[in-house]
């Protein structure tokens, strides 16, 4: 949770600042002496304001947002797409469409719009937060900040009650839902927030 948290609020952080990374993955986070995780690589990140579409970057298709594949315009809710593979991952143990070649996964998310199984034994909130950050319609996927204070809720509850059955809405039996309902509360309570650097 703590390495999930470290990169959310990095990622929270570099979007204050008008930047989207573009390339988040595995591979673009370092561990530090301290075991902070940092984001890294930031070769193809671009302003905001000034992103066009990449050529072609095959490596980079496992955990790249299908507007990106596509080549259509988009923002930085492409790294939150990614975010949500590499939280994927943290639950999986694997790296995402591991028995696919990363074109065959770029055709597999464009053209059937498939993401990796959930595994069972994951909290059904987090599998909710998972699938809600690679929702294939952007404006559908939180923003970082919001992500931030969902897994703080979540480490919260770790913390407490030693489980992850935290449930945005415990009546709701669709957690996806619950899910949603409740990253839309919080869209409520800091739109305007402007967040500090982490020291």
């Amino acid at each position: 949770m703590t390495f999930a948290l470290d990169i959310a609020r990095g990622m929270e952080y570099i979007h204050s600042q008008g930047v989207i990374h573009r390339d988040l993955k595995p591979e673009n986070v370092l561990i530090d002496q301290e075991f902070h995780l940092k984001i890294a690589d930031f070769g193809i990140a671009c302003g905001e304001a000034y992103c066009v579409p990449l050529a072609d970057d095959p490596g980079t298709y496992r955990w790249m947002a299908p507007e990106m594949i596509k080549k259509k315009s988009y923002g930085r809710k492409v790294d939150v797409y990614s975010f949500g593979l590499i939280l994927w991952e943290m639950v999986a143990g694997t790296i995402p469409y591991e028995d696919m070649t990363p074109i065959q996964a770029a055709f597999a998310v464009v053209n059937k719009n498939s993401r990796p199984v959930i595994p069972r034994d994951c909290p059904p909130a987090m599998g909710a937060l998972i699938e809600q950050c690679w929702s294939l319609q952007p404006d559908k996927r939180p923003e970082f900040w919001q992500v931030v204070k969902v897994l703080e809720q979540f480490e919260s509850s770790l913390a407490h009650e030693g489980t992850l059955n935290l449930v945005p809405n415990p009546t709701c039996q669709d957690h996806s839902k619950g899910m949603l309902h409740w990253i839309q509360k919080l869209g409520t309570v800091n739109p305007n927030s402007t967040p500090k650097p982490k020291t």
